[in-house]
C-alpha cells in the first residue's frame, strides 16, 4: 500500500495496518478514536516514526481501510448479543462489550461500572464481558467461539449461579452456548459470526 512508503520500519507499518483493520472489523470506534490510538501506539512503540504520518494521513488510511473491511448487513448477531446484555443488566449483571484488552482489564472496567451503578442505587450482583483479545480470535479466524468472562460480587448469587443466568439469557436470544458449569471456565457462544459495524450515531 502506498501509505506504507511513508513509514521506514516495515514492522510498524504492518502492525498499524492490522490494528486499524481489527478496530474497523470490531465496529466500536470512530475514525478519530482509531487515529488517536494509532498515534499513541507509534509514540509508545516506534517514536522515530512519529513525524512520518500526520493526523490527516491516519484519517485517510482509516477511511480507505474502512471501505474495504467494514462489516455490512443488519448486525443480527451483535444486536442479539446486545439484547442479552441489556436484559442481564436489568437482572443486576453488568455486561460490557469489548471491555479491556485482557481479562484483568475487563474485570477492572466492570468493577468501575458496577461502582457507578451502586452509587445510583442500583443493585449489582455480578458481571460479564468479552475482551479485545476474545473478539480478536473471532476476527482473525482463529476460533468460532466468542468467550465471555463472568463473576459475582456477593455470596449470593454465587459465581456459578451468575454464570447460569448469563448462559440461560444467551440461549434465550437464540445462541448456542458452550459451558461446563465451572466457575473457572469462560462461557462460549458457538459458531459466532461477528457482524457489528460502526455508525456515526453511536
Amino acid at each position: 500500500m502506498e501509505w506504507k512508503n511513508k513509514i521506514e520500519d516495515e514492522c510498524c507499518a504492518d502492525e498499524l495496518e492490522e490494528m486499524i483493520i481489527d478496530y474497523i472489523k470490531a465496529g466500536f470506534l470512530s475514525n478519530d478514536e482509531i487515529s488517536e490510538d494509532c498515534e499513541e501506539y507509534i509514540e509508545d512503540n516506534y517514536p522515530d516514526e512519529c513525524d512520518n504520518l500526520t493526523e490527516d494521513d491516519f484519517l485517510e488510511i482509516i477511511e480507505m481501510l474502512r471501505k474495504e473491511y467494514q462489516n455490512t448487513g443488519n448486525q443480527e448477531n451483535f444486536l442479539k448479543l446486545d439484547m442479552a446484555f441489556t436484559s442481564l443488566l436489568k437482572q443486576g449483571i453488568v455486561a460490557l462489550h469489548y471491555s479491556g484488552y485482557t481479562q484483568s482489564d475487563g474485570f477492572v472496567d466492570c468493577n468501575e461500572a458496577a461502582a457507578k451503578l451502586h452509587e445510583k442505587g442500583q443493585k449489582v450482583v455480578g458481571c460479564c464481558f468479552y475482551t479485545e483479545q476474545d473478539l480478536g480470535h473471532i476476527l482473525h479466524g482463529d476460533s468460532t467461539l466468542l468467550y465471555l468472562s463472568f463473576g459475582n460480587y456477593f455470596e449470593k448469587p454465587t459465581a456459578r449461579e451468575v454464570g447460569q443466568i448469563i448462559a440461560d439469557e444467551l440461549k434465550s436470544v437464540g445462541f448456542c452456548v458452550q459451558w461446563d458449569g465451572a466457575v473457572e471456565t469462560k462461557i462460549g457462544i458457538k459458531h459466532f459470526k461477528w457482524d457489528k459495524y460502526y455508525s456515526d450515531d453511536e
